[in-house]
């Protein structure tokens, strides 16, 4: 199976993951791609618009970034209150999704710096929702 037979493969896996969720974008980001598939206002099925290319931060004047995503569904908490800037390392817990009293971790997953906070403690997240961006060391 050639690269771009894998790529298309993946994408329409995505459009169907897309289609049997209540979410409107699913977004991928890895090794310098990025892939994100959106639902089209006001459909349900598997007709998406599907745009992808190179990760828009993989030029070499940008540092590499990668997107940390919720697990789970749930209510986010942190052990402190993270801002752009803060060094982090990988496996550091960043914080906690608390789902009937379960509360599964959100770690590092590489070494870096924390460029955006994209959710406040206490706020509900879905599954697949971005809540950090870090700048990889």
């Amino acid at each position: 199976m050639s690269d771009t037979d894998h790529v298309l493969g993946l994408v329409d896996d995505l459009v169907r993951l897309l289609a049997d969720s209540p979410a409107a974008t699913i977004e991928v980001e890895s090794d310098g791609f990025a892939v994100t598939v959106t639902r089209r206002a006001g459909t349900r099925d598997a007709d998406a618009a599907v745009e992808h290319g190179p990760a828009p931060d993989a030029t070499a004047d940008t540092p590499r970034t990668q997107k940390i995503h919720a697990g789970t569904v749930g209510i986010f908490s942190g052990p402190r209150t993270w801002n752009a800037g803060d060094a982090v390392k990988r496996g550091d817990v960043l914080g906690g999704i608390q789902t009937l009293g379960h509360v599964s971790e959100v770690k590092a997953p590489a070494d870096g710096e924390i460029r955006e906070v994209l959710v406040a403690a206490g706020a509900p997240v879905e599954y697949g929702q971005a809540l950090f961006v870090i700048a990889l060391s």
